[in-house]
């Protein structure tokens, strides 16, 4: 089913159908919305274990806007419902740099839809071989990508952005 076509994962009253547009500078706010809430919900454990803390908001923010603007050499493109972002893609190169979907739409394949619509975003400008970065700890995105025909390098990276640091995977994916 298409990502215009996908019903909502909660059907209690009908809902306008999902768009699917390119990201735009005013997207910023809504979006670090739900990707703070993934990262909540991602990392519960480890915040509770007090092993790391939340990423600045303000510089994810800003990260965000900056990506959405025209020019910025990031693609990104957002699943609006009802006028709001709940989820996006961005691609940068032959890099997939960001997915995410809001925690209330998991595990209804918008997820799987976006990731295809990056892989295709990044084929589109020639590049055959694909990469993306996933933080270690997040085993349920390293295994979705890994259903999804990625492999893990075995490469890790450290990076560190918006005052935490972490290590990441290195997947890639060969697209003929």
């Amino acid at each position: 089913m298409s990502l215009a076509h996908r019903p909502p994962a909660c059907q209690c009253r009908e809902v306008a159908a999902l768009q699917v547009r390119a990201a735009v500078p005013t997207d910023a706010d809504a979006v670090e919305d739900y990707h703070h809430r993934c990262f909540l919900t991602t990392y519960a454990a480890q915040l509770h274990a007090g092993e790391f803390g939340a990423p600045d908001r303000a510089g994810t923010r800003q990260q965000l806007h900056d990506w959405f603007l025209p020019g910025s050499g990031v693609a990104t493109r957002v699943v609006v419902l009802e006028g709001v972002p709940i989820g996006h893609v961005s691609v940068s190169g032959h890099r997939l740099l960001h997915l995410f979907v809001d925690p209330v739409h998991h595990r209804t394949g918008l997820g799987r839809d976006l990731l295809a619509q990056g892989e295709a975003m990044i084929a589109a400008l020639g590049h055959p071989d694909l990469e993306l970065h996933a933080r270690v700890e997040n085993l349920s995105a390293i295994s979705f990508y890994e259903h999804a025909g990625w492999r893990r390098t075995g490469r890790l990276i450290r990076t560190v952005e918006h005052g935490i640091s972490y290590d990441e995977q290195v997947l890639v994916k060969h697209c003929s």
